[in-house]
């Protein structure tokens, strides 16, 4: 069972993780503010907060993203990152959003982030757990595993040529 807060760590440690999230955000190109949370927020680790600019949006790791990285067998914190970078680009990347449905659901939002997280991953295996999560999601919200695939394989084409 997952304690209920993390252990604390120095503030040099805590710099070093703000450091590490801040540079794979940047490399993965978003823009904005990087924010290090020593929190469990119960939310996967990390969290895109859309303001008013793009410049003012917000990216919050928390001590979860670092948790689930250390483990080895779960997301990396790029894969997280990632994932929240697909967030900023569904509400930022103009092209993007004149083809989204309107009022699309969570599972949708959840999807589409994910492949898009999918194909901005540095690292193929990171990709291909976005994809396997965006599948996973669909399939957990009552859709058949054959159709769930098909759909997948279609958003990421159209991902792929609009990105």
């Amino acid at each position: 069972m997952q304690e209920q807060s993390p252990k604390s760590i120095s503030a040099s440690e805590h710099q070093a993780r703000l450091e590490r999230a801040e540079t794979i955000a940047r490399r993965l190109g978003f823009v904005g503010r990087v924010e290090y949370r020593h929190a469990y927020s119960r939310f996967g680790g990390a969290q895109y907060g859309m303001a008013a600019t793009i410049e003012q949006d917000v990216l919050v790791v928390d001590a979860e993203a670092f948790r689930r990285d250390a483990t080895g067998d779960d997301f990396s914190l790029e894969a997280i990152i990632a994932h929240e970078r697909g967030h900023q680009l569904l509400c930022r990347h103009e092209r993007l959003r004149r083809n989204l449905p309107r009022g699309m659901s969570t599972v949708t939002e959840e999807v589409l982030a994910s492949l898009v997280g999918s194909l901005i991953a540095e690292n193929p295996r990171d990709g291909q757990i976005l994809i396997l999560k965006a599948l996973s999601e669909l399939v957990e919200s009552g859709m058949p595993l054959g159709e769930a695939s098909q759909r997948v394989e279609d958003v990421l084409t159209y991902l792929e040529a609009v990105l």
